[in-house]
């Protein structure tokens, strides 16, 4: 608990103050609703969670080299103005699958460009790009002055443990000498294992599976995350299992079959986990139903049935932030997607327009009818403090904070709207910070300034230990940040 206190504190996300209160300095950050950092209290208010909307087919696994009953452990990642994927396209054979790649100008319509990279029956006219290891796990590394020839890593997971991956375009991979991360605890590295450079630890993070509680299902393991660091991508840290918030341990509620753990692009201190929850032998077919899609006793894949769960955890922190348990990607209509593995999220969390995020889910999985799905949600809008017509209030926890104004993510019904106060150490409203000084916010927006009888600075209050009462009615509030 104290390494994890010191990297926060390192990280700069928490201060103690000289009256031993937790002061919590957010500084410019802005801070989703996603878990309960700045929540002291909440009156008639509720912290709701946002089902993200269906938006159409990303991908179908229709290329002659594509298996669409194999592929998965998918990568989306935004790369400038172009989009990158990378997935499983066939059935790995001793420990080496099919790497395949699509690109995007908008992450909605994708193409699947002859690379020619490898060949494939005699023609390398096509959109693979690797056949070694079964989980290629690729990101782009936007470490201040990283060698151009390896702006793209990746690791793959190999029988002694991770191997690295540089390329210079996302498309032509070196393989680097060794194994990265050996083999150090039950069924490591089996599923796709997450990196990424986190600009608020300033380390390399790795975020891999392994089995807690038995070295197999049939001794008591549950599938869970371990977690690792590294200065220069070469030499890393001891993997530490996670902790979890709804146990207080690293042995979570349920099996969590990938991690799909990415830092929130406009919070990147923020760790956003789209995990897959799997439900072992909870079956939701009939024999018919299963019988129907071609689903046998050989074949398998009616005998288990998962879906997607958010969580979320910080920078230098080793806990997973699950104490909302609800699904946050459900199976949905049609009996094809009530099958093992399906639902699973891709690795990636991406702008799309203005006002819009995207995820991918897989869907249909071990199906000639699979694909790769593609889910919309606001910008911010994982989940929110929501208010009723009758309304409520939100008092946060001790502030610090940088800038000079107060920007926040909001809807409001025609009805409703969001007022601000500011508070000082004592909890006392602060002259001309009142509920009655504050303009009140009436509309849907992204990024909306708060103003005190007509003015937005707050540079008298920089540095300062302060608290936010905000009143909301009818309305949803996403995120805040100073500014």
């Amino acid at each position: 608990m104290k390494a994890i206190v010191r990297a926060l504190l390192a990280a700069g996300l928490i201060v103690t103050g000289l009256a031993r209160a937790e002061i919590i300095d957010v500084g410019t950050r802005r801070e989703l609703f996603v878990d309960d950092l700045l929540i002291k209290r909440l009156t008639s208010l509720t912290v709701r969670l946002h089902e993200p909307r269906p938006a159409g087919v990303a991908i179908r696994y229709d290329l002659p080299h594509e298996d669409p009953q194999t592929c998965f452990y998918t990568t989306v990642l935004k790369d400038g103005d172009r989009f990158r994927m990378y997935y499983r396209a066939a059935r790995p054979a001793e420990h080496h699958a099919m790497t395949c790649y699509a690109e995007s100008r908008d992450g909605i319509v994708w193409v699947k460009p002859e690379v020619g990279v490898v060949e494939i029956n005699g023609s390398s006219r096509n959109n693979a790009i690797l056949f070694e290891g079964d989980t290629f796990c690729p990101f782009i590394d936007d470490r201040p002055g990283v060698p151009a020839e390896e702006r793209y890593k990746a690791n793959v997971e190999v029988k002694e443990g991770l191997v690295g991956f540089v390329s210079s375009d996302g498309i032509r991979w070196r393989r680097l000498p060794g194994i990265l991360v050996p083999r150090s605890l039950p069924n490591h590295f089996d599923s796709q294992n997450v990196m990424f450079w986190s600009a608020a630890e300033g380390r390399y993070v790795l975020l891999a599976r392994y089995m807690v509680g038995g070295k197999s299902e049939r001794a008591g393991g549950i599938r869970s995350t371990a977690r690792a660091t590294s200065p220069d991508f070469r030499t890393w840290s001891p993997p530490v299992p996670m902790t979890y918030g709804d146990t207080a341990s690293s042995r979570p509620s349920q099996h969590l079959y990938v991690n799909q753990t990415t830092p929130y692009f406009r919070a990147p201190h923020l760790y956003l986990s789209l995990a897959a929850r799997f439900q072992r032998g909870r079956r939701a077919l009939s024999e018919e139903q299963a019988a129907q899609l071609g689903l046998t006793a050989d074949t398998g894949g009616a005998e288990d049935i998962s879906d997607t769960v958010l969580m979320t955890s910080r920078a230098g922190s080793a806990t997973y932030d699950f104490i909302r348990r609800e699904s946050f990607i459900r199976p949905g209509l049609g009996a094809s997607h009530w099958v093992s593995r399906s639902n699973y999220a891709a690795l990636g969390v991406l702008p799309t327009g203005p006002a819009e995020i995207s995820v991918y889910v897989q869907r249909n999985y071990g199906q000639r009818s699979a694909f790769l799905e593609r889910l919309t949600l606001r910008t911010d809008g994982f989940a929110s403090i929501h208010a009723g017509y009758e309304g409520g209030e939100l008092l946060t926890k001790p502030l610090r904070f940088d800038g000079r104004a107060l920007e926040v993510n909001l809807s409001t019904s025609a009805a409703g709207g969001l007022r601000v106060e500011i508070q000082d150490a004592d909890g006392r409203p602060i002259p001309g910070f009142a509920l009655a000084d504050s303009e009140e916010l009436i509309g849907d927006d992204i990024e909306r300034i708060v103003s005190w009888r007509g003015s937005p600075d707050l540079g008298s209050l920089r540095g300062k230990t302060i608290g936010l009462r905000l009143v909301l009615r009818d309305g949803d509030l996403y995120s805040l940040r100073f500014r």
